[in-house]
């Protein structure tokens, strides 16, 4: 990139420096400060002042703050600048380009809806599907990376439990399982080391320090993949943190940390990938998609956890050398993976920078599946919009391989940060520890705003299972060798979670529902499952309920499910609302509550039905005001 553009970055990191974040009235300050910061815009300059006024006129996401959406517009002007053809399409071009003029269009049409707030009438204008058909989906997961070390000191029954609380179908039913492929050795020269837990942030790899393997280890790990496995989970990922320490592949050495791959280890690496992928595949498991690196602009020096830099450089190169091993692999479940990348830890200072650096490449070479990445900056709406564009403008075709959001958590909830209808933003990552419905109300939007903004084909949410912070869909007791507490406590994520997971199957097709008719703070999600049921799943963060009218597509509409999640109700079924012969519904969306309807219609839709659904597990309500929901039994001492 050029100089201006680090001149301009420079001027933009100052400014959000200066940018205070208010809790007293629930909105970031304005970000007064941060265009005069900044050197001239670039390029045309009539789209950058219009950008300003229709974001003083409260018309980009519905808030004063939206420092990113500067820094996107002039990110995409300098890259203009910089002779970028992946943006502009002209590698002349000193504009903003045709691309980015679309682009425009779309922020200044599309974000003015958040702004349509309604009255709670259910004679206003119906909710409608749209019957046009965008991405089909292919899972809702979770991640187990760490947490199964816990697990490994809780008695085998709970064990199990564990597993069926995340697979069964009487439960989360997760359709998406990531498991971690460990770094760590048996003599590392450094360990990861977090805190004084019992366990740490690192895993056994299965090639020792020595360069010899040793399918044994991991075995917490492989439990729990060998569990998802067996319950017909649909798309299991392997992903790395670290290429193992025993292979000496980073500047770190013989360490799961700390390090960055070194281009002449690219070679080593992969082989190393394709053995343990070929060895676990013609084992059983079914795998879908292999992840070579994670987090890849963070070495993780500090050592708390495994990880490794992969300069942007020679990622192409890890997946064109990775697809070559996968190609010529003699395992035939190893040769069926696909591939996926990079994991980029944040949207607007990663992604949105970073791709053109690599992207292109690798899409031109076919080197990747689908895009993977994460959400640590906590997008605006704005902003993936640009994320969208970009993925697009860095396909030749324009018809870029599926995106897959594939880790988010440890976030501050809503309270005194955020707007009532969800806006997520700059400098929110915590170690809150907050299982309410305020944190899963900003994960239900997360999911809505990659579904809906981005069409993503899937969500991952960060761990299934801990102790701490905002990571994990259930807690566990982080003393449990003292207390000997081995229960498990279903936070209000689970049940939101929950939603989508069991109503928004793999194959599932996705519909747009308009916002513009829905209440102010309420989004909803739509989608046409295999078995020709459709559900609607809506979200809505205001403190009372709203009443709306929904108009179920074609006729002869028939409800097959109502089920809510609020503060007071896990996972509650409602009485069905009648059918109009206009096939109108009357729907009341709780305060601050998840409402999905499952329905189907006459025609090709008519006489089918969901899958069963019930609890044959049993669950114990020792419901705490600040706690999460305790599910199982007090394990032996």
């Amino acid at each position: 990139m050029n100089t201006i553009l680090y001149l301009f970055l420079a001027a933009i990191i100052n400014a959000k420096a200066q940018t205070a974040f208010s809790a007293t009235n629930g909105l970031p300050s304005p970000p007064a400060s941060v265009v005069p910061s900044a050197p001239a815009p670039l390029g045309n300059t009539a789209l950058w002042e219009q950008a300003i006024t229709l974001d003083s006129a409260n018309n980009i996401t519905g808030n004063h703050a939206n420092q990113y959406f500067y820094s996107s517009v002039a990110w995409w002007q300098s890259l203009e600048n910089s002779s970028n053809s992946y943006f502009s399409g002209s590698p002349s071009s000193v504009d903003a380009g045709p691309h980015f003029s679309q682009l425009l269009q779309i922020i200044q049409n599309y974000p003015i809806r958040y702004d349509q707030a309604q009255a709670s009438d259910p004679k206003q204008t119906p909710i409608t599907i749209m019957q046009i058909p965008e991405q089909t989906i292919k899972s809702f997961g979770a991640s187990g990376a760490w947490w199964p070390n816990d697990l490994n000191y809780f008695p085998s029954e709970q064990q199990q439990n564990l597993s069926e609380l995340l697979f069964s179908k009487d439960w989360l039913y997760l359709s998406g399982y990531r498991y971690n492929m460990g770094a760590s050795g048996d003599h590392d020269i450094v360990t990861v080391k977090t805190d004084d837990a019992p366990v740490n942030r690192g895993v056994e790899s299965f090639m020792k320090t020595d360069g010899t393997y040793d399918w044994t280890r991991d075995g917490p790990g492989m439990y729990y993949l060998r569990a998802a496995e067996a319950a017909n989970v649909s798309s299991i990922t392997f992903f790395v943190n670290a290429a193992p320490s025993g292979l000496n592949a980073t500047t770190a050495s013989s360490a799961p940390c700390g390090g960055t791959l070194e281009a002449t280890a690219i070679p080593a690496f992969v082989t190393y990938i394709e053995t343990v992928l070929a060895y676990w595949a013609d084992q059983g498991i079914t795998i879908e998609y292999i992840s070579p690196m994670n987090e890849p602009d963070d070495s993780f020096s500090s050592c708390g956890q495994e990880g490794m830099a992969v300069p942007q450089s020679i990622r192409t190169a890890v997946f064109q050398q990775l697809r070559a091993a996968s190609s010529a692999s003699t395992s035939a479940g190893a040769k069926a993976v696909k591939i996926m990348g990079d994991e980029t830890s944040q949207i607007a200072s990663q992604a949105l920078m970073h791709y053109g650096n690599w992207l292109p490449e690798t899409l031109t070479g076919q080197y990747i599946d689908a895009i993977a990445v994460h959400m640590y900056d906590w997008p605006d709406d704005a902003t993936l919009l640009n994320f969208r564009q970009l993925v697009k403008n860095c396909s030749v075709s324009g018809f870029p391989p599926p995106v897959k959001m594939t880790e988010i958590s440890s976030f501050q909830s809503a309270s005194g940060m955020r707007s009532e209808w969800g806006w997520t933003g700059p400098s929110v990552m915590s170690a809150q520890y907050d299982p309410t419905m305020s944190s899963a109300l900003d994960m239900a939007r997360m999911i809505w705003q990659w579904l809906t903004l981005v069409n993503a084909e899937s969500f991952d949410w960060w761990t299934a299972n801990g102790s701490g912070w905002n990571d994990a869909l259930i807690y566990i007791d982080a003393n449990y060798r003292t207390t000997k507490d081995y229960n498990f406590y279903l936070t209000k994520r689970f049940w939101v979670f929950r939603h989508f997971t069991q109503f928004i199957r793999p194959g599932s097709v996705r519909y747009d529902i308009p916002n513009e008719v829905l209440p102010y703070g309420t989004v909803a999600v739509a989608s046409l499952g295999t078995n020709n049921v459709w559900q609607a799943t809506f979200i809505n963060r205001n403190n009372t309920a709203q009443v709306v009218t929904m108009n179920l597509p074609r006729t002869g509409g028939r409800i097959q499910r109502l089920i809510q999640t609020t503060d007071d109700v896990d996972w509650g079924d409602l009485e069905w609302p009648k059918v109009a012969s206009n096939n109108d519904i009357s729907l009341t969306l709780p305060a601050r509550g998840v409402l999905t309807v499952q329905f189907s219609v006459s025609g090709p839709l008519s006489g089918r039905h969901p899958e069963g659904d019930g609890g044959s597990v049993e669950y114990h309500d020792h419901h705490r005001p600040t706690q999460p929901r305790r599910w199982g039994q007090k394990g032996r001492g």
